[in-house]
């Protein structure tokens, strides 16, 4: 695959990411993950981890839309906020500690049972 197809199918899938992340207020990641390791040839533990960062950074302007419109209630923000800072300390902590198959094979069992969920 030429650089320049390569780079235009980044940008296409990026933008994918970002209107999935806005619909559904999250699980860009979900889809950006298997991009960085498809179209930049990550490794597992670089991929989520980018991810990660790239979800907190087009989250920005979802949060200020919401803000705005004021969508959301502030108590279950803040009660939410503490749940996700606590897990997200122990994500990176186990990120850093397993190994990319096991990461793999977590992320595939989420991505299914999520959508399994979803079917019913």
């Amino acid at each position: 695959m030429s650089n320049k197809l390569k780079l235009l199918l980044f940008f296409v899938s990026s933008a994918i990411v970002g209107i999935i992340n806005g619909i559904f207020g999250g699980g860009g990641g979900m889809i950006c993950v298997p991009l960085l390791k498809l179209l930049l040839g990550l490794n597992d533990k670089q991929s989520h981890a980018s991810s990660v960062l790239v979800m907190a950074i087009i989250s920005i302007p979802t949060i200020v839309v919401y803000i705005t419109t004021q969508t959301f209630n502030w108590g279950n923000v803040v009660m939410l906020t503490i749940g996700v800072l606590i897990g997200g300390l122990i994500g990176t902590k186990l990120l850093k500690d397993l190994n990319n198959e096991t990461i793999n094979i977590i992320f595939i069992l989420l991505m299914f049972s999520a959508g399994i969920k979803m079917l019913f």
